[in-house]
């Protein structure tokens, strides 16, 4: 099987679960989900693989993460084209990938880092509530992900919000579990090792 079939088969599969994180992650970011951003740059991602002739990462992981930077990608770039009001003909669907990689290559500027460092934070996130995910029960993850993505929610917010017992405590244990093996180098360098070509 091609990769760019496995991908798709792969997306069809888990469309609801990756629709969720997309809007997890804009939510906690004060931005509205965008469907047909999403729709779009599921194609995008195929006709990049097809191009490649080859996925990277087929783990869950793997694919999920690529989808969620190509779709923060995608906004930026439909945000940046809207603000500076530029209307080229040739900037559409299926040469987007090519001018996005051909202009970040040539200009190593300020905006280019504050998107890598914007990227970086989301991919952190995902991370982080990746590994919580895979080492704890859906209770556990509940309770880390709701307090760690709502600003103001406290732990008596939480503890009355979910009448769970215990939250306090279990939210700490998730706490404690990442400090003892998640470093910041070591996202730094799943990140690169996942994305550098992306950049």
């Amino acid at each position: 099987m091609e990769d760019y079939t496995f991908f798709l088969q792969y997306v069809g599969k888990n469309y609801e679960a990756i629709k969720s994180k997309l809007k997890l992650l804009s939510n906690q970011h004060k931005q509205p989900y965008d469907d047909d951003a999403y729709h779009e740059v599921v194609i995008r991602c195929h006709n990049a693989i097809k191009k490649k002739g080859f996925l990277k990462d087929k783990s869950d992981y793997g694919i999920q993460s690529y989808i969620i930077i190509s779709y923060f990608n995608y906004l930026r770039e439909v945000a940046r084209a809207a603000h500076n009001k530029k209307k080229d003909k040739n900037f559409d669907s299926e040469n987007i990938d090519e001018a996005y990689e051909q202009y970040y290559n040539k200009h190593n500027t300020s905006a280019t880092d504050k998107i890598k460092s914007d990227l970086y934070k989301d991919f952190a996130i995902l991370y982080l509530m990746q590994v919580v995910e895979e080492n704890f029960d859906q209770e556990h993850f509940y309770l880390f992900r709701v307090k760690h993505l709502s600003k103001d929610m406290t732990y008596k917010k939480l503890a009355e919000k979910t009448n769970i017992k215990g939250v306090r405590q279990k939210v700490l244990e998730v706490k404690k579990f990442l400090q003892e093996n998640v470093t910041k180098e070591l996202i730094k360098e799943r990140f690169n090792e996942l994305f550098g070509e992306l950049l």
